[in-house]
């Protein structure tokens, strides 16, 4: 489905549609299957304006999609039964982009609402706006003449592991301080995300370990444009 979905008539809505297409999976007797299929758009795009698809996740155990739309609110789809759409709310969860449930500390992470940070969130009840329980902003201190160019990238490596790409722009100057060119990179910053007991009763509180920083500076005109 496309950030934007297109707008359609509101007889469709409930209505399968190929701006949304599953890849669906299953086993049987001879083996694993798997074939596409037309799911329904969510409700609000039958509205003149609305905005584009804010963040995303899998809620439920996999049974659910979530999106969030700005000005729209949260809404769910049920891909285990119903195959429909509901909307749980008005509010966001404080992420932008993909989110990513980490079983190991039965949190989701992406990046924060200003697509700056790595925060952790718990999404297990979509019944109410989560409360973000841990947010992270020191896992890279760029230079002041590094310019980000676009949106922070978020991988999940598993077990708690994230890589963090910023990409950056800088000017390259001569002795007397005039610019020669423009350089663009990539920084990849390896983190690791742990509980740590802080006392004697037993509180838990999550901490973000910062691995290795690596700058990549493509030649001959390459670019990085994603990383995942």
């Amino acid at each position: 489905m496309d950030s934007i979905p297109e707008r359609v008539n509101k007889s469709k809505i409930g209505q399968p549609s190929e701006d949304f297409e599953v890849l669906l999976c299953h086993r049987d007797r001879t083996g694993w299957h798997s074939h596409c299929q037309l799911f329904p758009p969510p409700p609000y795009v039958h509205e003149h304006s609305y905005s584009e698809i804010s963040s995303y996740s899998v809620v439920s155990g996999g049974s659910l999609i979530c999106i969030s739309v700005k000005d729209r609110g949260t809404y769910v789809l049920d891909t285990a039964s119903r195959h429909l759409w509901e909307k749980v709310g008005d509010w966001k969860p404080p992420f932008q982009g993909k989110v990513e449930y980490v079983p190991e500390l039965k949190l989701w992470f992406g990046l924060s609402a200003d697509a700056k940070h790595l925060v952790a969130a718990d999404l297990s009840t979509v019944d109410s706006q989560p409360q973000i329980v841990g947010h992270w902003k020191n896992e890279l201190c760029p230079r002041e003449e590094w310019i980000e160019l676009r949106d922070v990238r978020l991988v999940n490596l598993g077990s708690g592991r994230f890589c963090i790409a910023r990409f950056f722009v800088t000017s390259v100057r001569d002795d007397f301080g005039f610019r020669l060119y423009d350089e663009t990179f990539v920084v990849l910053t390896g983190v690791e995300v742990v509980p740590r007991v802080l006392d004697g009763n037993g509180e838990v509180k999550l901490e973000m370990i910062p691995h290795k920083s690596r700058r990549h500076t493509p030649v001959n005109g390459a670019s990085i444009e994603e990383v995942f």
